[in-house]
């Protein structure tokens, strides 16, 4: 079982004095994710403070969806947390429990994110200032009723700076978790261009678009493009246009429309 652990420096401001105080707490949570379905309506998860203070967290479970690119979250009641908040002396072990509320998609995965805040003790009396607390998100993915599909598009152009623009459309019905991406000549298998993310989740239904440095010199049409996920890799065989050639295309279609017209 996969096990995460966060350490937080809680660093409080001095305004009035010369010295400042540090103190390092921790929490870890297992697992870091979780994965609901019609079968699995219930989970649990094992928070525990590593540290030497107590610790007052608080939960909130949100609806989560993706628009232009960005993260969005939003109140919903379909998944439910409990306790809501719970004070956890030093060394102790909380169970989070997460439950089903609404009936399953019949078609798609639906994702939600857990969100886990520590609240700030109140400051001493010989300090004032900011103190930095922890907050950790956590997915939730509930799974279709029906089949789970896979399924990825890439387009790709360049544009005027010859660079690579790939965008890449999650068409299945579930998330996936874009970990890494290889470009290379189709043809050749040289290595083009290559990007090394942060993972990025792209929800089901969801574009995102990437644009990778490329040599100007490259001057083929072909690439293949290698993508690490959280399945695995998936190789695609995609045809590139420039913008150039993309504006040829329509100019000369509009010169034939034009015609076309003048003829009648």
């Amino acid at each position: 079982m996969l096990s995460l652990s966060i350490t937080l420096i809680s660093a409080t401001l001095l305004m009035l004095s010369t010295t400042n105080s540090a103190s390092a707490a921790s929490l870890s949570i297992s697992p870091t994710s979780v994965a609901l379905s019609a079968k699995k309506h219930s989970a649990a998860l094992s928070l525990k403070n590593d540290g030497d203070q107590t610790k007052i967290i608080q939960t909130e479970l949100l609806s989560w969806t993706q628009q232009d690119g960005e993260n969005v979250y939003t109140p919903n009641r379909d998944v439910l947390v409990n306790p809501p908040i719970a004070t956890l002396q030093a060394g102790q072990t909380q169970i989070i429990r997460i439950g089903l509320n609404a009936n399953v998609d019949k078609t798609q995965e639906l994702a939600y994110r857990l969100y886990i805040t520590e609240l700030a003790p109140p400051p001493s009396d010989d300090e004032q200032g900011l103190q930095l607390t922890l907050r950790l998100g956590l997915a939730v993915f509930v799974a279709p009723l029906g089949k789970v599909i896979d399924k990825q598009a890439w387009k790709a152009t360049r544009n005027a700076e010859g660079n690579l623009i790939l965008s890449m459309s999650n068409i299945g019905n579930r998330h996936t978790l874009l970990t890494s991406l290889k470009v290379l000549d189709a043809r050749s298998g040289e290595k083009l261009t290559e990007w090394q993310p942060k993972p990025a989740t792209l929800l089901a239904g969801q574009s995102r678009q990437i644009t990778l440095f490329m040599a100007p010199t490259w001057h083929g049409k072909t690439i293949r493009v290698v993508a690490g996920n959280d399945e695995g890799v998936i190789e695609s065989i995609i045809e590139i246009q420039s913008p150039i050639e993309i504006k040829a295309v329509i100019d000369n279609a509009q010169a034939i429309s034009k015609t076309d017209q003048t003829k009648q």
